[in-house]
């Protein structure tokens, strides 16, 4: 095991890595769950309202209301990486499962975020190690296959569904590298706390545009998972992560990035009867393969704003 800051109490370590690992795995299946009863849009403002409103509540009792103060490019920076990773990153994976695309297919298509974060460093002049270019290869690789093998062996990889949710990770990308470049307040929860209300924001605006119907008619597991996602998933599984951020190695906080999508795609076979076949296992192995060559290969020093984001997935 990689070394542990002094003092590190393993039982919490083995929770909160048990709680990134699982929580923020699960939050395909909670999304599915959520969107095959109401309108996808409308379905995440609910739900990032909800979270952002109580993330707001925490940073007002530990820093007091002046822990939500910041600056005007701050705010601004806040509301790109908002729109970016949570409003489009989280939406456009909701509308693509609504679209037909499976749960689990749409979580490993979301495990590339690595290799598209490793193109934009080469875009921006940045040149990342041989062996985490070949992770890159391997996994773009492993993405055309799972579509091919989706579309043209078992039919259960609509296009449509494919492109939003590639449209999805691009976003969460640009935004996590955004947020390494941008000025953003040092606090991680006042950080969450305003992308949470701007993706609210963001969702609602499109939920308008689209034509969606706003509603709260939701069965009972609807509402499970849509509390499950306010509280579970972005509460708990945040700060389990934060945790991690501060006591353990990156290269072991980052093992949620391939743990995510082998746990996604389990719970849509055990929960909703996904079927696992060629694709999943061949194409979407090589891509979980790739994530962990390319987390393995960055495993060197970086400055800790870039660690804090480049690690976390659209959830």
């Amino acid at each position: 095991m990689p070394e542990l800051a002094p003092g590190t109490n393993r039982t919490t370590l083995a929770l909160c890595l048990a709680a990134v690992w699982i929580l923020w795995g699960s939050v395909y299946l909670a999304i599915r769950l959520v969107v095959n009863e109401v309108d996808p849009f409308q379905a995440m403002a609910q739900r990032f309202l909800l979270a952002g409103t109580i993330l707001v509540a925490i940073v007002a009792v530990r820093r007091g209301w002046s822990g939500l103060r910041v600056t005007k490019a701050q705010l601004g920076a806040l509301v790109v990486t908002g729109v970016l990773l949570l409003g489009l990153g989280n939406g456009f994976q909701a509308l693509a499962q609504v679209k037909g695309l499976p749960s689990g297919v749409a979580a490993l298509i979301v495990a590339a975020v690595p290799a598209w974060a490793v193109l934009l460093r080469l875009v921006t002049g940045d040149r990342p190690a041989r062996l985490t270019l070949v992770g890159v290869g391997i996994g773009f690789a492993g993405l055309v296959l799972m579509v091919a093998l989706g579309r043209g062996v078992t039919g259960e990889m609509p296009l449509i569904g494919v492109v939003l949710c590639l449209g999805s990770s691009v976003a969460w990308a640009v935004g996590s590298y955004l947020q390494g470049v941008l000025k953003v307040p040092r606090d991680v929860f006042t950080i969450a706390a305003y992308q949470q209300l701007v993706a609210a924001a963001c969702s609602c605006a499109l939920a308008i545009g689209t034509g969606e119907r706003f509603s709260i008619d939701y069965s009972p597991r609807a509402w499970f998972a849509l509390g499950y996602l306010v509280v579970a998933v972005s509460i708990v599984g945040f700060l389990a992560f934060t945790w991690l951020l501060t006591h353990v190695p990156l290269s072991l906080t980052a093992t949620h990035a391939y743990v995510n999508p082998v746990v996604a795609v389990g719970l849509g076979w055990l929960v909703l009867a996904e079927p696992i076949g060629p694709p999943v296992l061949v194409g979407g192995g090589i891509v979980v393969a790739s994530v962990v060559l390319i987390v393995s290969a960055e495993r060197r020093p970086v400055a800790k704003s870039r660690e804090s984001v480049e690690a976390l997935p659209p959830a």
